[in-house]
């Protein structure tokens, strides 16, 4: 059976996710690798992801705060390839010294990522979640204004609603990206770690205040927010099946 946002719409995420969860696991498109960006990152790596950053043109960008002190504190980003890089950048975990090198290649990332000639892919608006992130001096206001945008989630409403003819919620309400993801793919997108202490240090070399398994589970959690939407938009095919071939 088709999964319909109107059968989770009075029921509470928890349940939701409880509900959902007899379904297969969610499975991404491609192949991925992940990698975190924070002060001790070897910075030939983030040198080899800026010339990464300059040879692709697609990506999908979400981000994640603190449910304590609602801090901005994660930024996943997926280069959009056959196989995708994922770089997970703890904001939190950067140096506040803006002249450090490590900052200027992650600027100089960012840089390369807000280009006129990209697309960017998000589940809502990517300039209010990115904003947010502005106090890090990571990027600028007027950087976030040059990419192509599209907002998956506003446009899987429509997509969704040409399949069956009606919307689901009515012509103003948005679908959770777990519920579009049930009802496309008949998969589980797990979401128990929505609500999470996002300022901690998802890299294991550097965390001892949680169980490893708690932390590899929010960074599957952080990455498949990523794969999620790059499908949805592949599978609507809003510019980026000549990704995959």
């Amino acid at each position: 059976m088709m999964w319909s946002p109107n059968r989770t719409r009075f029921i509470k995420k928890e349940e939701r996710n409880e509900i959902l969860s007899t379904y297969p696991t969610f499975v991404p498109l491609n192949d991925y690798q992940i990698y975190f960006i924070n002060e001790s990152t070897d910075t030939n790596l983030l040198h080899n992801l800026i010339e990464l950053t300059k040879n692709t043109k697609q990506f999908t960008i979400d981000t994640e705060s603190d449910v304590l002190t609602y801090r901005p504190s994660l930024i996943q980003i997926e280069f959009i390839n056959k196989t995708s890089t994922i770089i997970l950048i703890e904001v939190c975990y950067l140096s506040k010294n803006e002249k450090s090198l490590i900052s200027w290649l992650c600027r100089t990332i960012f840089t390369y990522i807000f280009q006129k000639s990209n697309i960017i892919y998000s589940w809502g608006d990517l300039n209010d979640e990115l904003k947010k992130f502005l106090p890090y001096r990571l990027f600028t206001s007027n950087q976030l204004e040059k990419p192509t945008k599209i907002n998956v989630q506003n446009e899987f409403r429509e997509w969704h609603n040409g399949l069956v003819g009606f919307y689901a919620y009515g012509g103003e309400n948005l679908w959770a990206l777990q519920c579009a993801v049930a009802s496309t793919y008949q998969q589980f997108l797990n979401k128990d770690r929505t609500l999470n202490i996002w300022s901690c240090s998802l890299d294991l070399s550097k965390n001892n205040n949680n169980s490893n398994s708690k932390i590899l589970s929010m960074v599957q959690y952080a990455v498949n927010d990523c794969l999620a939407v790059t499908k949805l938009a592949y599978t609507m095919n809003e510019d980026i099946s000549g990704i995959y071939i």
